[in-house]
């Protein structure tokens, strides 16, 4: 049976001062289907999708949704007609609460003009459990990590019971447990009839989700394949227009001696603690942990952009302050940050300013004049190194892709000439061709080299060795890839979940209250006969169990505060560090609590 058509976009151009975004690209979406958009950065994807979303006004050609024309010159009226986009740039209130940017714009009003909190919490509550997504609807947007962020963006596309819906580069900043759940999620709504884009450069995602597959080469299109019929290197050469070589180049510099020295690092106003490690020269460290385990922390505080309270950062024996990004630049450190909207371009400049901004000094003459010269020579180094797509230096940043903004930003930091380079998700967005012109700098990268990054393939390639965040400042080497850590955590905490069940179930049959004074505890496994509690334990006990309620309380107090929404940003990153060192307590004491109840049987 025929699936039915439900969009067709037919001779779409675009085109914007020195370039032709779009040329008469025609794409076909049928209901019930998962179709995949591919092409590299620059090749016109996010731009045929800003056309339909009502974002770019297109020079040309035709939209049909359900056989209708239509014309769409903003995003509300696209979204009220049934097509949203979860755009890879989130564009949220982070100073408001969950709910109020689900809502945003919609509120549902009481006699027209009072907004009803009471259904915004139940239909927030409804769409979340519905898709499986557990997120407190009144914390503030601003004290979640960025993949916690993004599945809210899903869920308000979702709320708009959309007919189709575009997912541009959804699971840059998931990880593998988050990825999955994207998954079930975009088969539930294919299951219903939907229609979907989405739009990744990662080759496994898109052959495992996908029904059909279009690529895009510089602005035009180049073939429409059921999924069925296209292997990773056919994907590839159709993106690139040739065969690729080798994608991971052999690494041809070897770790030697101690060059990074990380001491006892503790953040001031977050939850990096007690934080210490070592990286060789010539080394690739790959940073793995669960978000919030102050991965990127680490990275931000190591770089002076969030504030030490403690520690030391030796480089080659010599301690490095690093108070602030300047002076850190001067230690020969580069940062690349993973939130390239927020800290990462300088919109408002163009690509020479972005490229040369943290390399200045290497263009100056007689002390305080600029080279124009010199600055042209080195941005158009970057752009050639990168592959950046661009019609001239002086091009607003802010004009390209997500893709290129990063292949930008990637290229000021390889101008500083570093020895230290911390890389926070540094593959987002980035093309295969540029995937493997990083790869090979980072493989014959002289200083040391740290990164976090979701992409397991990427790390598993590059990393020399894995360095595991537990929490509470723990940090364990990891003797394998990170695709064996992958697959040990996932074993790992089975094994908890099926621990936990099965005290619970005891204490059940016990009537044991234990398993209830916190939900969240994980109970630890009974390993022998009951005996008698020891005067110290009893007071323990006692200790904690009033310890406990008062700790909540604490913890319900500030939440409350934090809904609020109208704090201002000190005091709410300040209350954001308390709850979670709160979350901490109440976990090991509950913990605690739970072992001396099963010791006392």
């Amino acid at each position: 049976m025929e699936q039915t058509v439900l969009l067709r976009m037919t001779d779409i151009t675009k085109t914007f001062p020195g370039v032709k975004a779009l040329d008469h690209v025609s794409l076909e979406v049928k209901a019930g289907t998962v179709h995949a958009l591919m092409g590299e950065n620059g090749a016109g994807k996010s731009t045929l999708m800003k056309c339909l979303f009502g974002i770019y006004s297109k020079d040309s050609g035709h939209i049909y949704l359900e056989g209708r024309e239509v014309n769409f010159t903003s995003s509300k009226e696209a979204l009220n007609n049934g097509v949203a986009m979860v755009h890879q740039e989130l564009n949220q209130a982070l100073k408001r609460t969950v709910m109020d940017n689900l809502w945003l714009g919609r509120y549902p009003k009481i006699a027209g003009f009072i907004v009803d909190e009471h259904k915004m919490l139940r239909d927030t509550k409804a769409i979340f459990e519905e898709l499986g997504i557990d997120v407190d609807p009144h914390r503030v947007m601003g004290t979640m990590p960025v993949s916690q962020r993004q599945m809210v963006e899903i869920a308000k596309a979702v709320s708009y019971h959309s007919k189709v819906i575009v997912f541009d580069e959804p699971t840059s900043s998931l990880t593998e447990e988050e990825v999955e759940h994207l998954f079930r999620i975009i088969n539930m709504l294919r299951d219903r009839g939907m229609g979907i884009i989405y739009i990744s450069h990662k080759m496994a995602e898109i052959k495992r989700i996908s029904d059909e597959i279009t690529v895009m080469r510089d602005g035009q299109l180049v073939a429409t394949r059921p999924a069925s019929e296209l292997e990773m290197n056919d994907i590839i050469r159709l993106m690139v227009g040739r065969e690729l070589g080798n994608q991971f180049p052999p690494k041809t510099n070897k770790p030697g001696e101690v060059y990074l020295e990380v001491e006892h690092l503790t953040g001031l106003y977050n939850n990096l603690r007690d934080v210490s490690f070592t990286a060789r020269r010539g080394e690739i460290v790959g940073l793995a942990g669960l978000d919030g385990s102050g991965r990127t922390e680490t990275l931000e505080t190591m770089f002076g952009v969030a504030t030490r309270k403690s520690g030391r950062i030796l480089l080659d024996g010599k301690e490095c302050k690093n108070l602030n990004p300047r002076q850190s630049i001067k230690n020969n450190f580069a940062l690349l940050t993973e939130e390239r909207r927020a800290t990462g371009i300088f919109g408002i400049l163009d690509i020479r300013e972005n490229s040369v901004i943290s390399s200045l000094d290497r263009h100056k003459r007689a002390g305080f004049v600029l080279s124009d010269k010199s600055m042209k020579k080195d941005t158009q180094w970057s752009i050639d190194a990168m592959h950046t797509k661009t019609p001239t230096q002086e091009t607003k940043i802010r004009s390209l892709s997500g893709g290129n903004q990063q292949k930008v930003i990637i290229g000021r930091w390889l101008l500083t000439e570093p020895d230290v380079l911390l890389l926070d998700e540094p593959t987002n967005d980035l093309d295969i061709v540029t995937l493997g012109v990083l790869e090979e700098y980072l493989q014959a990268f002289k200083g040391c080299v740290i990164v976090v990054s979701h992409d397991r393939y990427f790390v598993d390639k590059v990393a020399d060795h894995l360095l595991v965040f537990c929490g509470g400042g723990e940090i364990r080497e990891f003797a394998g890839t990170y695709s064996d850590y992958t697959a040990w955590k996932r074993d790992y905490e089975a094994a908890k979940q099926a621990a936990v069940a099965q005290e619970k179930a005891k204490s059940a049959a016990s009537g044991n209250r234990g398993g209830e004074i916190r939900k969240s505890g994980t109970a630890p496994a009974k390993t022998g006969a009951a005996r008698k509690l020891t005067f110290q334990e009893k007071r323990e006990m006692e200790r904690l169990e009033a310890e406990i309620p008062e700790l909540e309380q604490e913890k319900a107090a500030i939440e409350e505060k934090l809904s609020s929404g109208d704090l201002p940003f000190e005091e709410l990153t300040a209350l954001s560090e308390r709850i979670t060192a709160l979350m901490d307590q109440i976990d090991t004491k509950s913990m605690r609590w739970l072992e001396l109840s099963e010791i006392g049987g």
